[in-house]
């Protein structure tokens, strides 16, 4: 009869031990996929602030003139003028930035024109920075000892180089280039027949007329 008494509270242990054992089991599984989730959750939330992060946008603009290295140069949309001078080698000796906004941002396909101080002797010059380009204005110098007589340098558009066509108002490096193909074959007989040029049509020709000569 002890023997059976005995044989029945080994059985009961017995069966006690294997719960706790099948409890303890299903505790440590149930962590563990706890700790995973919120390690997962943790890697996503690493992934998109890593995804989310801006990357700047990347164009090239051409920069020409008084810098040691003219050319074209890949910027980011975090670049300012001055930034592109400095990758084109910095300024020649004889270059003018007074009017240039140096701190201007630069934007696509802009062109980026530094002028001389001789250059700047026979005309005023003025660069105006849009969303696309560099434009330049011409203005009359100013003579201080004889200011009756101060009188508009006229472009003559039959022999004028590139670089004094592009001292015309509205008139950039493409449409200098166009003026020069042009004549070539055809010369201008009147101001007018610039309008005959591609790119140059009436609203054009209105604000150029009065910088213009043939």
């Amino acid at each position: 009869m002890n023997d059976f008494h005995d044989k029945k509270v080994i059985i009961i242990v017995a069966i006690i031990l294997a719960l706790l054992l099948i409890a303890g089991f299903f505790g440590i599984r149930k962590n563990l996929s706890y700790d995973s989730k919120v390690y997962a959750s943790k890697e996503n939330e690493v992934c998109e602030l890593t995804t989310t992060e801006e990357i700047p946008h990347e164009f090239y603009v051409d920069i020409k003139g008084a810098v040691k290295k003219p050319g074209v140069y890949k910027v980011s949309e975090k670049n300012i003028v001055k930034d592109v001078i400095d990758m084109a080698g910095g300024l020649k000796s004889t270059a003018v930035t007074s009017n240039i906004n140096l701190s201007k941002k630069v934007t696509s396909e802009m062109v980026i024109y530094v002028y001389t101080k001789s250059e700047l002797t026979t005309a005023k010059t003025t660069k105006i920075i849009s969303d696309e380009k560099i434009l330049i204005t011409t203005e009359p110098v100013k003579d201080e000892s004889n200011s009756d007589q101060n009188t508009r340098k006229l472009i003559n558009i039959n022999v004028a180089s590139k670089t004094e066509l592009m001292t015309i108002p509205n008139i950039g490096e493409s449409k200098a280039d166009s003026i020069i193909i042009y004549r070539t074959e055809n010369k201008f007989n009147k101001i007018e027949d610039i309008m005959n040029v591609s790119g140059i049509g009436e609203s054009v020709f209105a604000k150029i007329k009065e910088f213009i000569t043939v």
